[in-house]
């Protein structure tokens, strides 16, 4: 994968049935509607996807189906997450076989002063021409490096192309990360569910990559904003805050209650335990979502 990778990269989650198994017809579907939607790029999975939560079967097999839908068509970076660096370095082995064009790694605790011998593993599992994405999270689940730390790092496995900085707050690490570009390093991608990407893109993230239930709004957002047309981009990143809110304590269960109303997965159901959406909150996010869904008029509003 030659191309810099810019723009939306959405996190495509994992549709379940209410039998609990992947559903791989809404999976298709979801792909393919955030390639018609503009996307940049499909990440699967990732921690918006239930990543933890997946069986290697159930990962190897869906990686290979958004990997299927999206050939010759966007790239396709494949999460390689797990608390167990060695477990990275054979779910990088798996995601290659399965057709993704990158990884997205966490630097993880457990990879304690041995984050460069790990990255190197990964990359070597990896192979040529295919950049890693440095996901850097806040304790415990992640590491939570320092900006310098990145960067000596991305020195250290010349694979490590991006970072995607997930910290709170996220703007100094990006404008230090920013200024730290060069030959080791191609960009900074915002995390945080972009939250913050109005700040993030402010301060030179030239990527973001949030859950994908707004991705139509997000990519009009960032086009506005390369467009160097501020107010537009300001106007939509307000109308994304409400919903961002509901979001982050409800996360997956916010995204899939909106792609089931918009007919594009089937059950919304979730793995992860997380706390419960009740009929009046979930009326109120639908409500503020057909306040800011283009596809509902938006951009006449």
């Amino acid at each position: 994968m030659k191309a810099t990778l810019t723009g939306v990269l959405p996190i495509v989650p994992t549709p379940f049935t209410s039998e609990g198994a992947v559903d791989e017809a809404s999976l298709k579907k979801v792909a393919t509607h955030a390639i018609e939607a503009g996307a940049a790029a499909l990440v699967f999975p990732g921690v918006a996807s239930e990543d933890l939560y997946l069986t290697a079967d159930e990962r190897r097999s869906a990686l290979s189906l958004v990997a299927g839908v999206a050939k010759e068509r966007l790239p396709v970076i494949a999460g390689v997450n797990s608390a167990d660096p060695a477990e990275m370095v054979e779910i990088t082995r798996i995601a290659v076989e399965a057709g993704a064009d990158g990884v997205m790694a966490m630097a993880v605790p457990n990879m304690g002063d041995d984050c460069g011998q790990w990255f190197g593993r990964i990359a070597d599992a990896l192979g040529e021409d295919r950049p890693i994405i440095l996901q850097n999270l806040f304790k415990p689940r992640g590491a939570d490096l320092s900006a310098d730390d990145m960067l000596s790092l991305a020195h250290e496995v010349s694979a490590i192309r991006y970072v995607k900085e997930e910290g709170i707050p996220s703007g100094p690490k990006v404008s230090r990360l920013v200024a730290g570009c060069g030959p080791d390093l191609d960009g900074v991608i915002g995390g945080g569910g972009a939250r913050y990407l109005l700040e993030e893109l402010d301060r030179g993230a030239i990527a973001t990559m949030p859950a994908i239930e707004l991705l139509d709004l997000h990519v009009a957002l960032f086009r506005a904003y390369v467009a160097h047309d501020r107010a537009e981009a300001l106007r939509l990143y307000e109308r994304s805050l409400p919903l961002l809110l509901i979001q982050a304590p409800y996360r997956m269960r916010l995204t899939k209650l909106i792609l089931k109303h918009r007919g594009l997965i089937a059950c919304d159901d979730v793995r992860e335990p997380l706390p419960e959406m009740d009929k009046e909150l979930k009326e109120i996010a639908l409500e503020l979502y057909g306040r800011a869904n283009l596809t509902a008029g938006m951009a006449s509003a």
